[in-house]
C-alpha cells in the first residue's frame, strides 16, 4: 500500500516526495518498527512515543506521524497530525491498512463492568458448536484463526484489534466475539470497528482511577451502541441497576417485558438452571457453572447468538455443554465435602454478586478470601471490605496484586470500611490465607477465593511472579488428604 493511499481521508499533510512510498506495516511501539513501516507516536500514561521518533527512523520507518511539532528532528518523514489525536488516527489508518476485516465477518462486541468474559466465551462456544469457526478477543486471551494469543489487556490497541481481525477473516473465522472495555472505548481502540451485535451486560463501580465519575464511565460504555453496523442490533441486560435505556434495543433479564425473559431460576453446587422465554418459544436451560450471574451471562450469550443467526433451541442446547471460563466461579474439585471456587471478582458489585451466590449455595457457612489490587481505584477498597463482612460468615482479608503500593496499607484501607462488630481475619500472605480458609472449611461450606480468577501471577512491586489461586487451593486440599491433580 502506498503512503498516499494510507493517509487519504486524514488531516495529515503529505509531502509529494513521500506519496508513493510503500508501506509494509504500522507500529505504535518503536521497537516493532521495520523498514517500510509507519510509526505513530502516541503520548501514553507512562511513556511518550515522541521520545522514540529517532529510533523509529533509524529502524527504517518511511514516515512518522507526531501529535505535535518535533523541532529537534529535521526530517521530511516526520508528519504532523493537526488534530493532535493519534489514537484516533491509528484506528483510522489501521482500518485502511487491514481493509476493514469486520465487514467480512459477523461481529459481536460485549461491554459492561462484569460478565464480559463469560458471555463472550459462552457465545463463542455456541457458534463453534454449530460448526461456525469463531475468533475471540478478551481478558483471558485471544484466538484468531485457531491460533492462541496471550492477552495483557482486555481489548488491545486499535492496530492489534484490526490485525487480529484480519487474521481471523483470512484464516476462515466467520464470527468475531470481542470483549470491549471502557478503556478501549475511551482510547479509540475500536473507533472504526463495526458490530452486528453490541451487548451491554451491566454497570457498577470500577475504573474510577481512569474515569472521573460514574456518569462518565457509563457514557463511555454506551459508545459501543454507536458502533453497530447498518442492520446491527443493540442488546441490553436489565437484571442489574443502572442499565441504559436504548431505543429499539433487545433486552434480557427477569422483567415481564424483556425480549429474553429469565424465569424459574435454580442454583446448586453443581450448576444452575432456568427457563428462557424467547421470541421463538420457551426453553429450559442448564448451566454447569454455579452462580446466578452465570444465568445472566448465558441468557445474554443466547440472545446474541440468535441475533447472529443461530436458532434459539440450538443455542440453548449448546449452553448445556459449556464447560465454563477459567477463573469465573471456577470449581476446584478434589472430592472434598465443601465447595471451593475461584472467581475474578475484583469490583464491589462483582464481589457482592459472587458472595450472594455463595450464600445461596452454602448449606453451612460461607468463607471468603479477597484483597484489592494496588495502583488502582482505592475508593472501592473500604466498600469491598463492608460488602465482604456483610455477606460472608468468615472473611480473610489478604493481598492481591499490590504492585508498587504497600500491601499493609491496602489492607488497612479495606479494613477501614468494615463496620464495628465484624471481626475479619487478616493474612497478608495470599497463599497462607487460602490455606487458612480451606483448613477451616467443613461439610456444606462454600469457600470463595476472589480477585484474581484466571491470573497465574502476582505483581509485587514491578515484578511479576507465578501465583495461581487454583494451584494454591489444590495444594491446600492435598494437605487435608484430598486427592488432587497438582
Amino acid at each position: 500500500m502506498k503512503l498516499n493511499d494510507l493517509l487519504r481521508g486524514t488531516e495529515v499533510s503529505l509531502p509529494a516526495e513521500l506519496a508513493d512510498e510503500l508501506v509494509t506495516g504500522l507500529a505504535y511501539d518503536s521497537r516493532k518498527v521495520f523498514p517500510g513501516f509507519v510509526f505513530v507516536a502516541i503520548k501514553g500514561f507512562s511513556s511518550d512515543g515522541h521520545s522514540f521518533i529517532e529510533n523509529a527512523l533509524a529502524s527504517g520507518a518511511v514516515a512518522v506521524i507526531a501529535e505535535r511539532p518535533v523541532t529537534e528532528i529535521n526530517s521530511p518523514a516526520v508528519l504532523i497530525n493537526p488534530s493532535g489525536d493519534n489514537r484516533n488516527l491509528l484506528a483510522e489508518i489501521s482500518a485502511v491498512f487491514f481493509r476493514n476485516p469486520w465487514e467480512e465477518m459477523k461481529t459481536a462486541g460485549i461491554t459492561g463492568t462484569n460478565g464480559k468474559t463469560s458471555t463472550a466465551h459462552i457465545l463463542r462456544w455456541i457458534m463453534e458448536s454449530r460448526g461456525i469457526q469463531t475468533g475471540i478477543m478478551g481478558t483471558v486471551g485471544h484466538i484468531a484463526g485457531g491460533r492462541n494469543i496471550s492477552a495483557s489487556v482486555t481489548t488491545p490497541e486499535s492496530l492489534d484489534v484490526a490485525g487480529y481481525m484480519r487474521e481471523m477473516a483470512d484464516c476462515g473465522d466467520k464470527v468475531c466475539v470481542m470483549e470491549v472495555s471502557s478503556h478501549a472505548l475511551a482510547l479509540s481502540r475500536v473507533n472504526n470497528v463495526r458490530f452486528d451485535a453490541a451487548l451491554f451486560t451491566n454497570i457498577s463501580q470500577d475504573h474510577l482511577d481512569f474515569h472521573p465519575t460514574m456518569e462518565d464511565y457509563l457514557d463511555t460504555k454506551k459508545k459501543i451502541f454507536s458502533l453497530t453496523k447498518k442492520n446491527g442490533v443493540r442488546i441490553v441486560g436489565t437484571y442489574a441497576p443502572g442499565w441504559p435505556e436504548i431505543t429499539g434495543s433487545i433486552t434480557f433479564g427477569e422483567r415481564a417485558c424483556d425480549t429474553y425473559r429469565i424465569t424459574g431460576i435454580k442454583v446448586r453446587f453443581s450448576g444452575s438452571s432456568f427457563t428462557l422465554c424467547t421470541p421463538e418459544g420457551d426453553y429450559p436451560v442448564i448451566v454447569k457453572a454455579p452462580g446466578r450471574f452465570n444465568i445472566y451471562n448465558a441468557a445474554g450469550a443466547i440472545a446474541a447468538a440468535v441475533q447472529l443467526g443461530v436458532p434459539a433451541a440450538c443455542a440453548v442446547k449448546a449452553v448445556s455443554s459449556f464447560p465454563g471460563v477459567p477463573g469465573r466461579m471456577e470449581r476446584v474439585d478434589c472430592g472434598q465435602v465443601f465447595l471451593v471456587a475461584v472467581d475474578y471478582a475484583h469490583t464491589p458489585d462483582a464481589l457482592e454478586r459472587v458472595l450472594k451466590q455463595g450464600v445461596h449455595l452454602a448449606e453451612n457457612k460461607l468463607i471468603a478470601v479477597f484483597g484489592c489490587g494496588g495502583d488502582r481505584d482505592n475508593r472501592k477498597r473500604p466498600v469491598m471490605g463492608r460488602i465482604a463482612v456483610e455477606n460472608a460468615d468468615v472473611v480473610i482479608v489478604t493481598s492481591d496484586n499490590p504492585r508498587t503500593e504497600n500491601p499493609s496499607a491496602i489492607i488497612n484501607e479495606i479494613l477501614a470500611g468494615i463496620p464495628k462488630g465484624f471481626n475479619p481475619l487478616v493474612e497478608q500472605d495470599r497463599s497462607e490465607a487460602i490455606r487458612m480458609a480451606i483448613k477451616m472449611a467443613e461439610e456444606g461450606d462454600v469457600v470463595i477465593i476472589a480477585g484474581k480468577g484466571h491470573e497465574d501471577y502476582q505483581i509485587l512491586g514491578k515484578e511479576k511472579i507465578h501465583f495461581d489461586d487454583r494451584e494454591q487451593a489444590r495444594a491446600a486440599l492435598a494437605d487435608r488428604r484430598y486427592k488432587c491433580a497438582l
